[in-house]
């Protein structure tokens, strides 16, 4: 039934999908959260990092600025434990030394201990205690309004952000590009749910997305293994530069006037 519907309507089945899985979202990082209270599995940090950032785009959609700060910085708590778990499989993927793995290995370990000591996992269940539906709910007229001026920003914000990049774009260039296009994901995701999107368009940015996200591990691999002397520094700053080199010649090639654009919205209809 809702695959008929084509008019915008932030209300009835509309708004209910949009706000039944902006609270799935919600209660999937109280049971992470809690999980992590009994083991520190990488997959469900992980997990618990992407479902607070599917949370905070909803806060950031609905425009509430302090909701959308203070999820981000819940977010960040755990990125070090997240990028220590990405180099140990990295490590262990690629056969590496035997010490350098059991380096890694004592890093996350303190990590996790740093985290329990500091309590971060209960102020998650705090905020996330604070950032009901309700706190977060607007009006059906804003949810509408906010639509509308998301098909106009989204024709032009990847445009804009490639079109700034240098020559030879710069690790920091890049870095900015993949927030911009992570969160402009998270948006068009929004957007399909409440069937104004465009599907292709979630795709593309995911492809894209993953492509930066991989340079951007390496980026920080090369940056832990100098800090811990690992053995196997240079060959991850080998695999780094190959990594940049695919990622420079994919944003140049979309920077490019006879690129095909990134995001295709299907218009919306009125009616």
């Amino acid at each position: 039934m809702t695959s008929t519907i084509k008019s915008p309507e932030p209300q009835g089945i509309r708004g209910e999908s949009f706000k039944s899985r902006a609270a799935r979202y919600r209660l999937r990082c109280l049971a992470y959260a809690k999980a992590l209270e009994k083991s520190f599995g990488p997959d469900t940090v992980h997990k618990l990092r992407i479902n607070l950032r599917r949370v905070q785009s909803y806060a950031e959609f609905l425009e509430h600025v302090e909701a959308v700060k203070r999820l981000g910085r819940a977010v960040s708590w755990f990125s070090y434990l997240r990028a220590l778990n990405e180099l140990h499989r990295y490590l262990r993927r690629n056969d590496a030394a035997t010490k350098d793995i059991r380096r890694v290995e004592k890093e996350i370990r303190k990590e996790k201990k740093e985290i329990r000591k500091s309590g971060r996992l209960k102020t998650v269940t705090s905020l996330l205690g604070h950032t009901t539906l309700e706190s977060l709910a607007r009006p059906p007229e804003f949810v509408r309004n906010r639509l509308e001026r998301l098909h106009v920003e989204n024709r032009t914000v990847i445009d804009g952000a490639l079109q700034k990049l240098s020559s030879k774009p710069t690790r920091k260039e890049l870095h900015r590009l993949r927030l911009r296009i992570k969160s402009l994901r998270y948006r068009q995701e929004i957007a399909v749910e409440m069937h104004w999107g465009n599907p292709q368009s979630v795709k593309a940015l995911k492809r894209l997305q993953h492509l930066l996200g991989a340079y951007t591990d390496l980026a920080q691999f090369a940056g832990l293994a100098k800090q811990f002397h690992l053995r196997c520094r240079n060959k991850i700053k080998k695999d780094r530069r190959r990594s940049l080199k695919r990622v420079r010649r994919a944003v140049l090639r979309l920077k490019s006037q006879h690129a095909p654009p990134v995001l295709r919205l299907k218009s919306v209809s009125h009616t």
